[in-house]
């Protein structure tokens, strides 16, 4: 694990303000020093190493808070890319059903007493995908090849905005 790169950004930003404000005030100081031995002519003034020092450490400063926000950001959301795929056991549930009412793109099933209090009763799913998983045993059949009686477990996957969708359908039993 290495040093983060804001924190050599950063320490590059304090050595150039050192080294900007150790060259002023060597210039600074070698006209002043012209100037006191030269009084005659006409001198243009320079800006005292203190106000100068002030202004460089605002400058510094804000480059720090610029660096300080874009690494944040940057770690936050590397963070946040990394957590959307990780799934949980809560995030995906299955549950038994007994088919009630097919059509193309919607499903009607009435949950079995051996399931949790939650999903017992009667569910509608509508606008289900086109790719969505069905399966008899190990191969895949379409929604429309389900009908009304057949008994078959559902898997709901839910996302990180809490939206909750069926993932798959098995059929468990055939009925015919």
């Amino acid at each position: 694990m290495g040093i983060p790169t804001f924190f050599l950004a950063l320490f590059a930003a304090l050595i150039l303000l050192a080294a900007t404000v150790t060259v002023y005030f060597q210039v600074y100081k070698r006209r002043i020093n012209k100037a006191l031995k030269v009084t005659e002519g006409k001198r243009t003034s320079m800006v005292p190493p203190y106000k100068a020092a002030i202004v460089m450490t605002i400058i510094v400063l804000l480059i720090g808070i610029l660096i300080s926000y874009f690494a944040g950001y940057y770690y936050a959301y590397k963070q946040y890319e990394e957590d959307v795929w990780v799934m949980s056991s809560s995030d995906i549930q299955v549950f038994y059903a007994e088919v009630k009412k097919v059509d193309e793109r919607s499903l009607l099933v009435e949950g079995i007493s051996l399931n949790d209090e939650n999903y017992r009763g009667e569910f509608q799913y509508d606008d289900l995908w086109e790719g969505l998983s069905v399966y008899s045993k190990d191969t895949a059949i379409k929604l429309s090849d389900l009908s009304e009686g057949d008994l078959v477990s559902i898997t709901l996957l839910t996302d990180r905005t809490g939206h909750t969708n069926i993932f798959k359908i098995q059929l468990l039993a055939d009925v015919n």
